[in-house]
């Protein structure tokens, strides 16, 4: 089992959960002015009243459950507490949360079908129109592209200077062979991002000295590791047993029953990436979280650079793809090998 560092850049572009706004939970679950016009008996009227007033303290506690959940990655927890929310209320930032955890579970259908709930119920919800303009675009399906083109427009129309979008506009018309249409989206975002973003601090960045070139690295629990220069053009370092056995045997136990076909995006067709993979958040297992405090050590970046979750792969090919920029790059990609490889 070894760990192999080559430098490039990535983008994982589902953001964090929403709040919805105050007022959208506070709002009455029906027009009781339009009651009061009506011919309903006064009785009727105020049975009617405290049972929604119960309704209502329910959405509420639900959506409290399900923040603090969410907070403290208990997804399933928050799942359920979002689902109750939705079934008392269709909130258009719960569907957005709901499809967020979805996703990260593997479950595509589920997360396409909340974002659509989430952009019905708001039709200037920007972060939910770019959210599905996201998951449609990964599909590789003509139609779908399509879509997702109409979506990101939405989500740049309904929100401006959204950089993120602006780039995804640049992956949507790689795959769709507007090839120098998409480089002009790229220019564009990386123009609204340098002009948006605060200069980021100096990352450290081991050097590679010359191919062969081995170090002796000393973290700070004791433990070291040699670490062997394989490249300096794209520079790419080799870790060996950086994870044990019993490790490795761990992450292929919890990524193995929730394998699917990986995504792509950009220009990257089917043939590019055959492989499978799934992305489990850090906070899913000890483990997931004590391999990046190793990581971070290893690379001396900040927690906090390295911090997210990992995305296990199975299998074949994985060709160029354009999913990163300057202002969100990756600084390294990591490959943990958890198995024998040639």
């Amino acid at each position: 089992p070894s760990l192999l560092l080559p430098l490039s850049a990535a983008l994982r572009p589902y953001p964090a959960f929403l709040r919805p706004s105050p007022a959208s939970l506070r709002a009455p679950l029906s027009p009781l002015s339009a009651l009061r016009r009506s011919a309903i008996p006064r009785l009727l009227l105020l049975a009617l009243v405290p049972a929604m007033a119960s309704k209502q303290e329910a959405l509420v506690a639900s959506y409290k459950a399900a923040v603090a959940a969410h907070q403290a990655s208990e997804l399933d927890t928050a799942l359920e507490h979002y689902r109750a929310c939705v079934a008392i209320k269709s909130i258009p930032a719960v569907h957005n949360n709901m499809a967020a955890i979805l996703l990260s579970q593997g479950d595509k259908a589920a997360a396409e079908e909340n974002w659509r709930l989430a952009v019905e119920g708001k039709p200037d919800y920007a972060e939910a129109h770019f959210n599905l303009a996201v998951v449609l675009s990964e599909s590789g399906d003509d139609a779908k592209l399509a879509e997702a083109r109409r979506h990101c427009e939405l989500a740049m129309e309904h929100k401006e200077g959204y950089v993120q979008a602006h780039h995804l506009m640049g992956n949507i018309r790689m795959s769709q062979g507007a090839q120098e249409e998409a480089t002009g989206w790229y220019a564009k975002a990386e123009a609204l991002g340098g002009s948006a973003a605060a200069p980021a601090p100096a990352s450290f960045r081991w050097e590679g000295v010359e191919v062969g070139h081995v170090r002796t690295l000393r973290l700070p629990d004791g433990t070291s590791w040699s670490m062997q220069t394989l490249s300096l053009r794209p520079l790419s370092f080799l870790v060996r047993d950086f994870l044990s056995e019993n490790e490795c045997e761990r992450l292929i136990g919890l990524a193995r029953p929730r394998l699917q076909q990986s995504l792509t995006m950009g220009n990257a067709s089917a043939s590019e990436r055959t492989s499978e993979s799934v992305f489990l958040p850090a906070a899913e297992d000890g483990l997931l979280r004590e391999l990046q405090e190793r990581l971070s050590a290893l690379t001396r970046l900040p927690l906090q650079q390295v911090a997210g979750g990992e995305d296990i792969q199975q299998g074949a090919a994985f060709g160029m793809h354009h999913d990163s920029s300057a202002f969100l790059p990756r600084l390294l990609t990591a490959f943990y090998y958890l198995n024998e490889v040639k």
